[in-house]
């Protein structure tokens, strides 16, 4: 999401030394990012709570005291990721006059908050319908505000057993066969033909509409306002106060999260900080969205999608090369060799990790890529 782009990084401040909300709100979000790549990745039927925590970097204790069960989880991401998308591509449907290029440009936005992360987009449209009850009647309330829009200004009848929940069923479809089995074409590529399918039903002429990627909902703190307003002194307190208590409105969290690192950094250099913006954002944590968003500067960028837990085992190889999957256990004080082997596999599948050649064992590995250098320092 380009607002989550530049959000502060914690590498000048300490997890540990940030305030208990801000500790909570990083724990929940990687908790979250990390059952959306996992599920992603192997399908919400394959995948386990302890996978999850050890792709998140913790213990299945503090994820069960964060989320009851990975279903909860799941309707978190989701719900997370709603609350994004939902606002803008019912202000796109909004702008237009004529229904028809309203809904075009409601589905461009859809297509192009969708390409921002296709593996958030994969679990939100493949898994969460096969996740049970509870992810299915969240996925129905989630999208009931879009259906109403859209029915409240079709202007023909559509045929029989054709409505609009189905248009949207087929458009759903199209887009998992896209991500699943074509994961270097763009989405929005694909808008001309998809506006044609979501028109059929309700129009015999739709109207000639050229692909456009949508633009999307920007930080309060966006082009470096934050930057501007930390280091305006008192007379910029009150313009940092009103925008913490908008991202708080929007339950955003990265907004939110960047003025409490950013806060945490200036008071660690002795600066002083704007006390009450701090709390605003503080208080509004427990109640964030989070969507797509690194916090944890020990973890490279999503797109590269390598947990905390992959990292412990490619510092333990850099260090140790040509071990074994049970001497990589026994090293790191891992429980189960089994976790070992996924997380090996997970790596080799990257192109991180090689079995270690001429070693006389077949199971032992060593770092492949010397480009790890600045993930191992």
């Amino acid at each position: 999401m380009s607002r989550n782009s530049d959000v502060a990084s914690t590498a000048a401040v300490e997890l540990e030394a940030l305030p208990p909300e801000a500790q909570a709100f990083h724990r929940r979000a990687r908790i979250v990012d990390a059952a959306v790549r996992e599920i992603a990745e192997r399908g919400y039927g394959a995948v386990t709570v302890a996978d999850i925590a050890e792709r998140a970097g913790v213990t299945r204790s503090v994820f069960y005291g964060t989320f009851g069960d990975k279903q909860e989880a799941l309707i978190w991401a989701y719900d997370a990721a709603a609350a994004y998308a939902i606002p803008q591509i019912l202000d796109a449907l909004a702008a237009e006059r004529d229904w028809v290029r309203g809904a075009a440009a409601a589905l461009g936005t859809y297509l192009t908050i969708l390409d921002c992360d296709r593996a958030w987009a994969l679990v939100c449209l493949r898994d969460v319908p096969a996740a049970g009850e509870r992810a299915r009647a969240a996925r129905d309330a989630v999208r009931a505000p879009i259906l109403r829009a859209l029915e409240e200004q079709v202007a023909t009848q559509p045929p029989a057993g054709v409505g609009v929940d189905t248009v949207l069923t087929a458009i759903d479809a199209v887009t998992i066969d896209c991500l699943r089995h074509d994961p270097g074409q763009s989405l929005l590529e694909r808008q001309e033909e998809l506006t044609a399918l979501a028109l059929a039903a309700f129009t015999d002429e739709p109207a000639a509409l050229e692909p456009a990627a949508a633009e999307l909902q920007e930080s309060p703190f966006g082009g470096g306002e934050l930057d501007v307003l930390l280091g305006g002194g008192e007379t910029a307190q009150a313009d940092l106060e009103r925008l913490v208590i908008e991202a708080a409105a929007q339950r955003d969290g990265p907004a939110l999260w960047r003025v409490v690192v950013a806060l945490a950094q200036r008071r660690a250099a002795g600066e002083r900080v704007a006390e009450r913006a701090e709390q605003l954002a503080l208080d509004a944590l427990d109640e964030a969205w989070f969507f797509g968003l690194v916090l944890d500067p020990r973890r490279p960028p999503a797109d590269a999608a390598v947990s905390h837990e992959e990292l412990r085992h490619l510092r333990f190889l850099a260090a140790h090369p040509a071990s074994t999957g049970e001497e990589i256990r026994r090293g790191l004080g891992v429980r189960h060799l089994s976790q070992v082997n996924r997380t090996l596999r997970r790596l080799e599948a990257r192109g991180l990790v090689r079995r270690a050649p001429g070693a006389g064992r077949s199971s032992a590995w060593t770092v492949k890529s010397t480009s790890l250098d600045e993930l191992l320092d």
